[in-house]
């Protein structure tokens, strides 16, 4: 009975250790965006500039901001 206890915590043990590597290893492939902050217009919310919406010169974080800012 022993023997049998021992061998399952053995099996609890390496299927953690696999399981903390994997994620590990996932966790070191997600990138952070890097680059420019700009800030909306409407708002005010920081937004990288790659996800902003240009117009006129001014950054939005929608377009629903967009819209609104230019009636």
């Amino acid at each position: 009975m022993r023997t049998i206890l021992i061998l399952i915590a053995v099996v609890i043990v390496i299927l953690a250790a696999r399981r903390l590597y994997a994620t590990t290893r996932r966790g070191n492939s997600r990138q952070i965006k890097s680059g420019q902050m700009v800030q909306c217009a409407r708002c005010g919310i920081y937004i990288p500039e790659s996800e902003a919406l240009g117009f006129r010169g001014r950054h939005y974080c929608s377009a629903a901001h967009r819209d609104a800012d230019n009636d």
